[in-house]
């Protein structure tokens, strides 16, 4: 079970993560990509999509929202997120995004998509 904060994610649909190096890259004039300059300088940046369906009444749909949105507050500290993948580890991110929809012919489930950055708090 996928949790954010402690929030149960509900019905995650799929969970990407990606791992950036952000390489500072420097191609060489007339020279092929074999040639090219690359440095590790800026560090690693860790970015993690889940999308899934809440389902609920609208009391616990609205209780979903707020709490996510609760955390994107503009002064956000580091939250744990708990993977869907199991015996993934614990990590701490700060949210980017959240996108929710509520589907009119099932006006019992909304579909979101939540965008984290892994980060110390």
């Amino acid at each position: 079970m996928a949790t954010l904060d402690d929030n149960d994610l509900g019905d995650v649909q799929s969970e990407t993560q990606s791992k950036n190096s952000q390489l500072f890259q420097t191609p060489m004039p007339t020279q092929d990509s074999d040639k090219a300059i690359l440095f590790d300088l800026f560090g690693v940046i860790k970015n993690i999509r889940v999308s899934g369906i809440f389902t609920g009444t609208q009391t616990q749909q609205n209780t979903f929202i707020n709490a996510i949105e609760t955390i994107c507050n503009g002064e956000q500290g580091g939250v744990i997120f708990v993977s869907s993948k199991e015996g993934y580890a614990l990590k701490t991110v700060y949210v980017d995004t959240f996108e929710w929809t509520v589907n009119k012919a099932d006006v019992g489930k909304i579909d979101y998509s939540l965008t984290m950055i892994e980060g110390d708090n």
